[in-house]
């Protein structure tokens, strides 16, 4: 007995866009049915891939197998919920069609012959890094971009995430809008991982693992490098070789970073994002350490007993941090150092503190460190004056 039955595992609010497209056909099939695809630049890719534009949406659907699209929806639901930049999934289709009961010895068994598809909302603006690794940028571009992939990977295996299929064909990259506290905008460049049926959530992710997916990643690089010169295409300003030690440096400088950052919270129980939003160099969170454990002393004399040093940062946080940014934004901080925020210029200042601390071999003081900051990094130097209000202001607040 023949039969064709489609299930539907979508998201809500896209089921009327999507519930009448031919799933019953191969995707390759589906313009014979008037359905007009996008002509997209798209990555490299094992499986059929094709864009659509319906009335209210855009999508990416990829025909692969039940198994499979179940796997990678799950995957992209899990990279979400962690804060990975990847495709946002819709959900996926499994139809299945000329089911027939096929008589063993042991039993009755059914021969299912299916087609599935996994949907996810078509990135906007966003460039696959095969197509991008082709071009001749300038160095600095190219180590932007490379920035981005050596962060992606960074944070996976710091959430313990294997890729499994880590390449350039699974990866994307586009440029984020992001507004500070002022509302202005700024942009920053992101690469996204474009294929999770692959992933893996470990307890605590191997170093095997880990390095298995680096290199299946340069092994990948090496690919597309042999690929393009076979086709003609030049890389004229850079190496293979060149673009892996780059990649493979900052990634451990971002992996190294974010196992800081968990220890700092750990420790302290202070929330790095939610208190000082971003912090690249986690050498500022050295001097704001060096801080929480001299209030922590200051707190433990007052009491004239210990106090921990949980309970030493959230004083600190209350009684330091947030009235040093309140007057910061009394004192119209952003006049003296344009193009930042409160909270990244406490931070920045608190690095600056511990370079110059270890190169003059004592501590500096706040007082210093703000000034010659400003020396170094402050906009209008007329305005020189005026910072001297911010130290005294600021003075008050420390010891």
């Amino acid at each position: 007995m023949k039969e064709t039955e489609t299930k539907f595992f979508l998201h809500e609010n896209y089921l009327n866009e999507l519930k009448n497209l031919p799933w019953r056909l191969e995707l390759e099939n589906w313009e014979e049915r008037g359905i007009k695809f996008l002509d997209i630049r798209k990555g490299i890719s094992r499986h059929p891939v094709k864009f659509l534009q319906t009335r209210y949406s855009a999508f990416a659907i990829k025909q692969t197998t039940a198994s499979l699209a179940e796997c990678e929806i799950s995957g992209y639901q899990k990279l979400l919920s962690l804060g990975i930049h990847t495709l946002v999934p819709i959900g996926y289709v499994v139809t299945q069609k000329d089911l027939r009961d096929v008589q063993t010895k042991a039993s009755i068994s059914r021969n299912k012959n299916e087609l599935a598809f996994t949907i996810t909302l078509l990135e906007d603006k966003a460039l696959p890094d095969s197509y991008l690794y082709r071009l001749n940028f300038k160095e600095k571009n190219l180590e932007i971009i490379w920035d981005a992939v050596a962060e992606l990977m960074a944070v996976l295996h710091f959430n313990n995430i294997y890729w499994g299929d880590a390449s350039l064909g699974n990866a994307l990259v586009r440029f984020f809008k992001i507004k500070d506290e002022k509302g202005r905008v700024r942009t920053e460049l992101k690469a996204i991982l474009a294929d999770a049926e692959t992933i893996k959530v470990f307890t605590k992710i191997p170093i095997k693992k880990r390095t298995e997916d680096l290199q299946y990643f340069f092994d990948s690089m090496y690919w597309l490098n042999e690929e393009y010169k076979q086709t003609g295409d030049s890389r004229k300003n850079f190496t293979t070789s060149g673009d892996k030690k780059y990649i493979l440096q900052k990634y451990k400088e971002e992996y190294f970073r974010l196992k800081k950052i968990a220890s700092f919270e750990k420790l302290t129980g202070i929330n790095v994002r939610r208190h000082f939003h971003q912090v690249h160099d986690i050498h500022g969170l050295y001097s704001i350490k060096k801080q929480i454990e001299e209030h922590k002393w200051y707190l433990s004399e007052k009491a004239g007993k210990e106090i921990g040093i949980k309970k030493s940062s959230e004083s600190w946080l209350n009684e330091i941090y947030y009235p040093i940014i309140n007057e910061f934004e009394k004192l119209d901080i952003f006049e003296y150092f344009p193009f930042t925020d409160s909270v990244k210029l406490y931070v920045d200042v608190m690095t600056h503190k511990y370079y110059l601390s270890q190169e003059a071999k004592k501590d500096v003081g706040v007082e210093r460190a703000i000034k010659s900051y400003y020396m170094k990094y402050g906009g209008d130097k007329s305005l020189i004056p005026g910072i001297t209000t911010i130290f005294k202001t600021i003075k008050k607040l420390f010891y």
